[in-house]
């Protein structure tokens, strides 16, 4: 990747390696935030069902992306670390999860890649999400 306003090359570092013929297969979803159209308890109470749904169809997902303000909900959702543990792959931002000063517990990790930003919109270029939830 190139940085255009400096002129460096920018080498993402990751552990992990997806084979993108899979997701043919599988959808994408990327979960932007601790609720769903409005940061109230109706827009929580929506997340909690979208997630529901999203748990009953969990076959169907390939890769699943938690950025921004989703990140919160690793503590505090069973429905999502459900969800996870039901799906081919996820990927949880870092910089997410240290700005929101979110530990990522072992069990997730054992199913989940914590990796940075830089990561994630890369592969959001290469998978393009097929359902954003925010």
């Amino acid at each position: 990747m190139k940085d255009n306003n400096t002129n460096l090359d920018v080498e993402l570092m990751t552990d992990y390696a997806i084979d993108i013929s899979e997701s043919a297969n599988g959808l994408c979803v990327l979960i932007k935030h601790d609720y769903y159209s409005s940061d109230n308890e109706n827009g929580k109470a929506l997340l909690d069902s979208f997630l529901d749904g999203l748990i009953l169809q969990s076959e169907r997902i390939f890769m699943l992306i938690i950025t921004d303000s989703a990140v919160k909900l690793l503590q505090s959702s069973d429905r999502l670390r459900s969800l996870i543990k039901r799906v081919n792959f996820t990927l949880i931002c870092s910089a997410s999860a240290d700005y929101y000063d979110v530990t990522v517990s072992d069990d997730i990790l054992s199913k989940a890649h914590l990796v940075p930003m830089e990561s994630i919109t890369e592969q959001i270029i290469e998978t393009v999400p097929d359902l954003i939830i925010e």
